[in-house]
């Protein structure tokens, strides 16, 4: 017998059977940068069956044998040879978004439950709707229920000096999942993180600024001649102060000032 193709078995199906699983709809998904490779185990009741997806479908990778998938408006559509039966099918999604170095996902999780792994060199800024989470050596694993999550994370280089610190952050937020404190120290963390690098990247022109302006206001004339630079490399640098958050300008009598931000004088 001659076989049909399968857009054409699925319209067929869609017009006369139900769709169909069972209540318990479980996830599991791997998290590298802005994408997720994602498994979801289904027990489905009929021949035809619409699961949800996550995100922005970009492949199908793997499916269970016996089992035909495809994608259509945010649902993959399952023919099952065999029914009922339990069904596993793989598939690869666009989550997250780069917001300036930061990964963002907000959506509404279909699953019952829904794991989700990131690799250990993570930093994770916000997340929400978290049931449980765990920290291993080389991953972290996070469990959410049913319902709309908000996931935030970045990449962080993680140094000897960093790992007790890193640690307690992890205690925190397993004392704290379901209260906030866990979000607290993370954004603590995150804060502390994001001032080393800044540091990290400044050289020694940037830091003669700094160290001049600790004594306090000064006019860009002043500057150049403190730190003995030309007017072009001054005001290069000191427009990346201050858009790095180092340095303010102000105007007083008419004049230009620059000064060091509060946090930093402190």
């Amino acid at each position: 017998m001659p076989s049909l193709p399968l857009c054409l078995v699925l319209a067929l199906l869609s017009t006369t059977l139900v769709t169909g699983f069972s209540s318990s709809l479980n996830a599991t998904g791997y998290i590298q940068g802005v994408l997720a490779t994602v498994t979801v185990n289904v027990f489905v009741t009929t021949e035809y069956t619409e699961v949800p997806v996550l995100g922005n479908l970009l492949a199908i990778v793997n499916t269970s044998q016996g089992a035909y998938v495809s994608y259509r408006s945010g649902y993959l559509e399952v023919l099952s040879l065999i029914a009922p039966a339990n069904i596993t099918i793989t598939y690869i999604t666009e989550l997250f978004k780069n917001v300036n170095g930061e990964y963002v996902a907000e959506f509404y999780n279909p699953y019952t439950v829904l794991t989700l792994y990131l690799p250990s060199n993570t930093l994770i800024i916000e997340v929400s709707n978290i049931t449980h989470l765990r920290k291993t050596d080389e991953r972290y694993e996070l469990v959410f229920s049913e319902g709309e999550v908000r996931l935030v994370y970045i990449f962080v280089e993680v140094r000897a000096s960093s790992i007790a610190w890193l640690d307690w952050v992890w205690i925190a937020l397993g004392v704290g999942a379901t209260g906030g404190i866990g979000f607290i120290a993370y954004r603590l963390y995150a804060k502390r993180r994001r001032e080393v690098e800044k540091l990290e990247a400044l050289d020694e022109r940037d830091r003669a600024i700094i160290t001049a302006l600790k004594s306090g206001p000064m006019t860009p004339q002043e500057l150049i001649k403190i730190t003995d630079m030309s007017k072009a490399t001054f005001y290069r640098r000191i427009r990346r102060l201050v858009s790095m958050g180092y340095v303010e300008q102000f105007k007083k009598e008419g004049r230009v000032y620059y000064r060091l931000k509060k946090e930093e004088s402190d």
